[in-house]
């Protein structure tokens, strides 16, 4: 590719995706250097150069009856948000993630001739596969994480590529839990909990103080545990600092999640994409969610899921891999009832091997997001 003057607009609605916007843009101006961005995201991605229209900050809410409470301001600023790509006149647009969010933009600016790559593609596996056939005809590239996935989009005549997860790059096969404790100076000799109630502001409301009595339930069955957490801002932190002194437990808190989850002997977590760090970390899991009652109850009318499970190391494994407890049954008791038998050493054996065997699953040596988006480029 000739290094011409490029200009791609990015939209990342939340941390996970900030933080795979920040690996795309760095990898991007590695291959080109004359690549200017502009878009919505967070921190990571303005440190890694692209010109900030907004913080992603206010679209970080999930679940139905959430989004409803703040739609009209929602509405507003993406109606802003989108004039403003459109009077810079980007040669490439890319969504990552967010769907909510993204799939409208695209369908504006697709009306304005700019090329639409989105990253990440939702979950169609799980939720409403008919929703592969629109966001072909939306998008002009869908770039997968999962190997699994671009038959969806190949089978309604879309374009789609399996470009690896940039976790799993990132991540070594084999861990040295050990040397992960040391490095948060932790007794090595002692096992750790991970308590990882959620990145946004509504799942620490509803999970932490639940986690917190959880892991103090199994502090009390096993004393020489040590608990640690992490989160994204100093606020969060403090959040979780707050409720564990209100329960008068020790804990540890941290702003890398992934060196929390490597030192990890299991964890206490939210659904999302920390389930899948978990795993690539070969951390044994158990998995705690609740939404809203309405939100719930809107997705099992609708009969809205496809598959049993929803935490992402079940849905690669194909089946009930690590527990899933959410809504009524995330209760304390049931929460320390799943975690107890995962610091067993033979059955944290069986799982690592599995997880590992997962992690080899999401590499993709041949390719990755940054090369597809230049080799996309090249063919227009």
């Amino acid at each position: 590719m000739s290094q011409n003057k490029f200009k791609i607009a990015i939209i990342a609605g939340e941390d996970s995706g900030d933080l795979l916007g920040s690996h795309l843009i760095n990898d991007l101006r590695s291959l080109n250097p004359a690549i200017t961005f502009i878009g919505v995201g967070g921190d990571k991605m303005v440190d890694s150069g692209m010109k900030l229209i907004s913080s992603n900050k206010e679209f970080a809410v999930m679940g139905i009856a959430e989004v409803l409470k703040k739609l009209p301001k929602l509405l507003k600023l993406r109606k802003q948000i989108v004039e403003q790509i459109i009077a810079e006149k980007p040669d490439l647009f890319i969504g990552i993630d967010a769907p909510d969010l993204n799939f409208p933009i695209e369908k504006r600016l697709k009306k304005q001739a700019i090329k639409i790559i989105h990253y990440v593609s939702p979950s169609i596996w799980a939720w409403r596969k008919k929703r592969a056939i629109w966001i072909s005809k939306l998008t002009d590239l869908v770039l997968t994480l999962f190997p699994f996935e671009p038959k969806y989009y190949e089978k309604t005549g879309g374009n789609a590529k399996f470009v690896g997860h940039p976790m799993a790059q990132s991540i070594a096969l084999d861990l040295d839990k050990k040397q992960a404790k040391e490095s948060l100076d932790l007794n090595v000799n002692h096992p750790v909990l991970a308590v990882l109630p959620g990145s946004r502001s509504n799942e620490l409301k509803v999970h932490t103080d639940i986690f917190i009595k959880t892991a103090i339930k199994l502090k009390n069955e096993t004393p020489d545990l040590q608990i640690i957490s992490a989160n994204t801002t100093r606020e969060k932190r403090e959040y979780i600092k707050v409720i564990a002194k209100k329960n008068n437990l020790e804990i540890g808190v941290f702003n890398d999640a992934t060196a929390v989850l490597k030192a990890s002997n299991v964890a206490l977590l939210a659904s999302g994409t920390v389930a899948l760090e978990a795993m690539l970390c070969k951390t044994p899991m158990v998995v705690g969610y609740k939404i809203s009652p309405i939100t719930y109850g809107i997705v099992k009318a609708f009969k809205m899921m496809q598959l049993p499970y929803y935490s992402l190391p079940n849905v690669l494994y194909g089946g009930f891999l690590v527990p899933e407890i959410l809504q009524k049954q995330m209760t304390c008791d049931n929460l320390y009832n799943g975690l107890l038998p995962l610091l067993q050493t033979n059955h944290q054996s069986n799982l690592v091997q599995k997880f590992t065997h997962l992690h080899k699953d999401l590499l993709s040596p041949k390719m990755n997001a940054a090369k597809a988006v230049i080799e996309f480029i090249k063919c227009q």
